[in-house]
């Protein structure tokens, strides 16, 4: 079985000013939870956030992202999705898998103005001086749930990794779409 992007056919747009709007769903991500998360990942040889809501660079192109003290996420934008759902026994004693791959789609949005595109749509200040990188927020854009996470992608520039249910990943690809309407004119 092969595993199918929500917003299949939508690929990547780009426009003026550098914006760029691509689907990651495709993208390998896995992520763990649990009391024991944090020092298992350690010892799997992992770099971690300092706190909550934060992302950092951890291998050779991976990142992990942490949205709480005891969930992390592992995401490589470089490297193919797998298909197997992780097993649904603990990975260690206190640590959980979590089936991020299958649950949310991953879309990146690059840009010099991408903070002014998600202003129409969300109501955190996702600018620079307000959301430096390396930040998480989970909050909302275009009414629904979203995860945005500001990191640098494999061009060392800029850009924010939205993660949003399956299920309204291609509204959400409208909606950002939709924002950029006065860049892509």
């Amino acid at each position: 079985m092969s595993l199918r992007s929500p917003i299949e056919g939508c690929g990547v747009l780009e426009g003026p000013a550098g914006l760029r709007l691509e689907d990651l769903s495709l993208a390998r991500r896995e992520g763990v939870r649990g009391v024991g998360a944090r020092d298992w990942l350690l010892s799997q040889g992992h770099t971690l956030p300092d706190a909550p809501n934060q992302i950092v660079a951890s291998g050779k192109s991976g990142f992990v992202m942490s949205l709480s003290h005891r969930e992390f996420w592992l995401l490589q934008p470089d490297s193919e999705a797998s298909a197997v759902r992780p097993p649904s026994e603990s990975v260690a004693a206190g640590v959980w898998p979590l089936y991020c791959q299958h649950s949310h789609a991953w879309l990146q949005l690059a840009g010099e103005p991408r903070a002014e595109v998600m202003a129409k749509l969300c109501g955190v200040d996702l600018s620079e001086a307000a959301f430096p990188l390396d930040s998480v927020a989970q909050t909302q854009a275009a009414r629904v749930s979203v995860i945005i996470a500001a990191h640098q992608n494999e061009n060392d520039q800029p850009v924010f990794s939205m993660f949003v249910d399956q299920s309204l990943a291609r509204y959400l690809w409208e909606a950002i779409e939709d924002a950029m309407g006065e860049w892509l004119e």
